[in-house]
């Protein structure tokens, strides 16, 4: 089974070093030299859109795509990777049920929700053909469907179908990828036959991200979804897509796709190499090496995993807010990212992904050591002759608390070198490594986490699209580890949960960047950059996003 969990919390990619060929040869041709600088300008536009905010480092040199004139054509088949088994423990291939990135992208073919989230986080409709608020219920909204959507066996899609998904979300309980839509949905009826009426537990906008669950035809039959890509014959060994025609949207161009079990993203990788898959998403940091013009590119893309330095608000020094800002500009994450994560990771300052269009951008906090030792002097520490730093009158040791596992030294290399650059302000730094496994829900690492006996703490998360910071801001957040005061943001976590429309959602979730940076309850480091590895072949791929990889298929093609 593939390791690419769908987990709030994981661990990163192999830590391998990478390069990625790249050469331009000059030609004397005048007609050459117009077109180099024509392919310059494209790459140096790419470049530009993928750098970073703040002090980090820049996003590594794409693989050059090659510049292509050929209109779309129609055909070809797109070979992916599956995990195996995918039918265990979802014998009925239930698209609510999924645990890992290739099963929901899989998934995301066949089915669609009501209001779909693109690439920058916003909402787009999908089969709600439009929405509006209920008269007289402001904590309810009226969805209307779309007439042209039909499922693969023929049916027309109705509120029947709708409220039969939600309620098959809710016997499922609590604990799967969509259920956080049982904590913002309270139910969905049936107002006629293209018309549902969703009540919220909340009159806020934002509700509205919990409606992207996949809808189901209300008979139960397997794979029967509205999406561009019907079923044409299922196994665990493989499954194969066919270009739907009846599709509400334009016919994708490209004809089939064919899902075949793989055991490991490494074995992806391998079968990728042989010929037998076209496109593989990986989260290893030696993707690069894939690379060859004409060949093979290598795309990297913006993911939810957000890397954080939690602080533990139960001890001192770190429980004042000077001693946290001070370490916030004492850390210069621009050598992290480029020496650990090979310039696969973008800096940020707040919980929000930089590519989303909630964040602004407006309060960053950088690398500033000047500042940083202003900051440690208000927070009550002092340098002695030797040039040791002081808190209480005795020489200051924090803690650094940080994942490992063998096979995996990324997040533990990052934490030795915070240590070091923690060092040179003349504080020890000593790293403590225990052992977390991808995707699990105890081990050593968490129970350590979960003591408290620490000063700092290395840890990753997957943000979730819904934009609910609740979780890592609120006094009994699920993710707030570090147990700060839920006092510190409940107006601005009230305001983004009632805002009533996107200007007020963004300019609520203004306030809290503003709010976070200046009392910082955690750091945020950066977030992840994750790869693809296609074939050259593969044209009109835009727009890549996790953990939908695939919402733009529709203009996916082959080139001769």
């Amino acid at each position: 089974m593939f390791t690419r969990c769908l987990n709030p919390m994981k661990n990163t990619g192999s830590s391998a070093a990478e390069g990625r060929p790249a050469s331009l040869r000059i030609v004397r041709c005048l007609c050459c030299l117009l077109a180099l600088a024509f392919f310059v300008f494209q790459f140096a536009s790419c470049a530009n859109d993928a750098a970073p905010n703040g002090d980090g480092g820049s996003a590594q040199t794409p693989t050059p795509i090659p510049i292509s004139t050929q209109a779309p054509a129609s055909g070809g088949m797109l070979r992916m990777a599956m995990p195996e088994n995918l039918s265990v423990g979802n014998p009925s291939y239930d698209p609510l049920i999924v645990d890992t990135e290739e099963a929901l992208a899989l998934y995301s073919l066949v089915y669609e929700p009501l209001i779909a989230i693109n690439e920058a986080n916003e909402l787009v409709p999908s089969l709600a053909a439009k929405w509006s608020r209920f008269a007289g219920e402001e904590y309810s909204w009226l969805i209307s469907l779309r007439e042209s959507a039909v499922f693969h066996s023929g049916e027309k899609l109705c509120a029947d179908d709708v409220v039969y998904s939600f309620n098959s979300l809710k016997k499922l309980g609590t604990d799967g990828y969509y259920s956080k839509t049982l904590f913002i949905v309270e139910n969905i009826v049936k107002v006629d036959e293209q018309t549902v009426r969703v009540s919220m537990h909340s009159n806020g906008f934002m509700a509205l991200y919990a409606l992207d669950f996949p809808i189901r035809r209300a008979d139960g039959s397997v794979f029967n979804g509205t999406g561009p890509y019907r079923v044409s014959m299922y196994d665990d060994e493989r499954i194969l897509l066919r270009a739907n025609s009846d599709w509400w949207d334009r016919t994708p161009y490209i004809s089939a796709i064919e899902f075949l079990a793989r055991s490991s993203n490494d074995t992806a990788l391998a079968s990728y190499s042989a010929g037998q898959l076209d496109f593989v998403p990986t989260a290893q940091l030696s993707a690069g090496k894939f690379g060859e013009n004409g060949v093979t590119i290598v795309r990297d893309h913006m993911t939810q995993g957000m890397e954080t330095l939690l602080f533990n608000h139960r001890r001192h020094p770190t429980m004042d807010a000077d001693f946290r800002l001070a370490v916030s500009r004492a850390i210069n994450r621009g050598p992290i990212i480029s020496n650990v994560y090979m310039n696969r990771a973008r800096a940020c300052d707040v919980p929000i992904p930089p590519d989303s269009w909630l964040y602004t951008g407006g309060s960053l906090i950088g690398h500033d050591p000047a500042e940083a030792a202003a900051l440690f002097e208000k927070a009550g520490c002092t340098m002695d002759d030797e040039g040791r730093m002081l808190y209480g009158g005795s020489p200051l040791e924090l803690t650094v608390l940080v994942s490992g596992t063998t096979d995996n030294t990324t997040r533990s290399d990052a934490a030795a070198l915070i240590a070091s650059q923690l060092e040179s302000f003349g504080m020890k730094a000593d790293v403590v490594i225990a052992p977390h496994g991808y995707g699990e829900s105890e081990s050593e690492f968490l129970k350590l986490l979960d003591g408290m006996d620490w000063d700092l703490a290395l840890v990753g998360f997957n943000l979730s699209l819904s934009n609910d910071l609740s979780p890592y801001l609120s006094t009994e957040g699920a993710n707030n580890f570090g147990r700060s005061s839920g006092v510190m943001f409940v107006e601005e976590l009230r305001a983004i949960r009632s805002a009533v429309d996107e200007e007020s959602l963004r300019e609520a979730f203004r306030s809290l960047e503003t709010a976070f940076t200046r009392r910082l309850p955690f750091m945020v480091l950066y977030f992840r950059l994750n790869s693809v590895v296609s074939t050259a072949k593969l044209r009109g791929v835009t727009a890549l996003r996790e953990p939908l990889l695939l919402r733009g298929i529709k203009n996916w093609y082959f080139s001769d």
